[in-house]
Formats: structure tokens, C-alpha cells, sequence
């Protein structure tokens, strides 16, 4: 069934999909956007771009068409890295800031923004770098990001490390290679969501590739690609998720702890449950069905 018909749309699936104890459901919204769903029915949006709001702004156009309706399907907890409006669009706050019982949560310039839209102050949560928020079974911290561009600073950007029904995913969000971005090994996460395209104050695919090796998660997932013609990126652009694969596998070798996972938009992944066991599994559901897709190397 396609999933854009009226018994199958993705945002359908999304909002009847059970999720078992120990696992989070995951799809990319594209770019550097995520939907989560936990065990307990909490379901997140982070850097969700719905619209063609950058295209207006930058005048690039979308080639990725939008995956979610915000008219369809509405999240429980809206999140935001930073203020670049491919990652805080203003059509799709202000498309939920009306909705009853949505809470915004980001840095000071996001939070600032979201209220300038229409979001009302009693469902803002600010999260800046350490602050964190608990909504049922998931927890959002605000990790160091550092987003250097030159055109359109964001001093105050952060990545999200979310425990979701005890799967820990860390959203590195748009950042450069930093060193002190790998204290976040300490947090153990299972599941990386690192950016590749490696212009804009970004990192590129190798770079992404060696943070991951240092942090060692169970899955590492590329991001910030194809959401726009390759010209759209800039000159230099590292757009390859196979790059990434393949450098990860030549730093951590054949038995390392972390399999490589390349994403589809709309995608229903689902990630964990995880063990100390040399295995673990993660499981994916595209289109109208599901099954397993692999297993994900856990930590001896």
C-alpha cells in the first residue's frame, strides 16, 4: 500500500504503530530531521523542515517532497537544535503552535523565535547546552554543538541526547568536528544520528566517521543530505552516505562494535532492544510492511 493513501499514510502508521519495551521507533524526516515514538506513546519531533521555507529564505529548492502532513499528525514534543530555518521552520511552528498540548523545547534563540510565531510561553521549554526535560518514558538533554557560519551564526546550537524507553540516541545536529563533542562516549549511547555533508559548519563524511569510531555507539546513522540537488549543499559537499560507511569500517575494523545504517525518508526503523551481548537487533518497517533488517553490534 502507498503510503500517501488515506489507509496508509505514513502519519496513520505512525500514530497506530506499537512499540515494544526497550525500543524506540525512528523515522527521518530528511535533512537533519527525526520522528521518535516510544514504548509508552510519546512521540518527538527534532529539526522537523515541512515546508519550503528555505527556499524562500535562500531561494534552494526542496527535492525531497515534505514526509509528514503537519496537518495529519502532531507531535507530543517539538524540538530544535538551532535557528536555521532548514531546522527551526516557521510554517511548521507555527502550524502546531496552536495545537493543544505541544511542548517546544530548544536554545534561547529558538524559544525566542517560537513565541514571535505564535507559540505560547507556557509550552516552551528552554534547552540550552546541559538543560534537559522528561515528558513519560523520554528524556532530552542539550549537548555541545558547534555550528560555526560566518553568514548566519548559531552560538547557542545544540545536538539532543534522548533515552527513549531506555534506547539512548544521541541527535549530534549540525556541528563541525569538535573535540569536545566526544565526552558524549561517556554517555554510551546506542544509536548515533551524525551529519556528513561536511559545508555550512558542518562536519564531512570522514569526520562524522571518526567521531562516531571515538564515541562507538551500537548504530550510526548519516544525515544532512538530500534534501536539496547536490548544487544546493555548495562546493565541497560530502553527500555520500557510503563514504561514511566506508571509512567507519576502515577505522574500526571487521569486528567493531558499530553497523553503519543508511535511512530512507519515511522509513519506520526500529531501534533496539540492546544488550551487553555481542548482538543486538534493530528492526524497519517501510511501506505497509516490517521486518528485520540485520543486526546491530552491541558492546562486549
Amino acid at each position: 500500500m502507498d503510503e500517501r493513501t488515506i489507509d496508509g499514510t505514513l502519519e496513520a502508521r505512525i500514530a497506530s504503530r506499537a512499540v515494544a519495551p526497550g525500543t524506540a521507533a525512528c523515522v527521518w524526516l530528511g535533512q537533519g530531521g527525526y520522528l521518535f515514538k516510544s514504548a509508552a506513546g510519546v512521540t518527538v519531533m527534532a529539526d522537523a523542515y515541512l515546508s519550503d521555507y528555505a527556499e524562500a529564505a535562500w531561494g534552494v529548492e526542496r527535492i525531497l517532497p515534505p514526509v509528514v502532513d503537519p496537518a495529519a499528525f502532531a507531535p507530543d514534543l517539538f524540538l530544535v537544535t538551532h535557528w536555521h530555518e532548514d531546522h527551526l521552520d516557521a510554517p511548521t511552528v507555527r502550524a502546531y503552535a496552536g495545537r493543544q498540548g505541544i511542548v517546544f523545547g530548544g536554545p534561547v534563540s529558538c524559544v525566542v523565535r517560537a513565541h514571535v510565531w505564535g507559540w505560547p510561553e507556557e509550552r516552551t521549554v528552554r534547552l540550552d547546552r546541559g538543560g534537559s526535560f522528561t515528558m513519560g518514558d523520554v528524556t532530552v538533554a542539550a549537548t555541545f554543538a558547534r555550528h560555526d557560519e560566518e553568514v548566519a551564526p548559531t552560538p547557542d546550537a545544540v545536538g539532543f541526547l534522548l533515552e527513549i524507553g531506555g534506547v539512548r540516541i544521541w541527535l549530534v545536529a549540525d556541528s563541525e568536528y569538535d573535540a569536545r563533542l566526544r565526552p558524549l562516549a561517556e554517555a554510551r549511547p546506542d544509536v548515533v544520528l551524525v551529519p556528513i555533508n561536511g559545508v555550512g559548519g558542518n562536519m564531512d563524511a570522514d569526520e562524522a566517521a571518526l567521531l562516531t569510531w571515538k564515541v562507538a555507539p551500537r548504530v550510526a546513522v548519516p544525515m544532512h543530505y538530500g534534501m536539496w540537488a547536490p548544487e544546493g549543499y555548495g562546493k565541497g559537499a560530502t553527500l555520500d552516505p557510503a563514504r561514511f560507511a566506508e571509512t567507519l569500517a576502515r577505522l574500526q575494523g571487521p569486528t567493531g562494535p558499530t553497523e553503519p545504517r543508511t535511512l530512507e525518508p519515511g522509513e519506520i526503523v526500529l531501534f533496539g532492544p540492546f544488550t551487553d551481548g555481542r548482538r543486538a537487533r534493530t528492526g524497519a518497517e517501510s511501506g505497509a510492511g516490517a521486518g528485520a533488517v540485520g543486526g546491530a553490534a552491541g558492546r562486549a
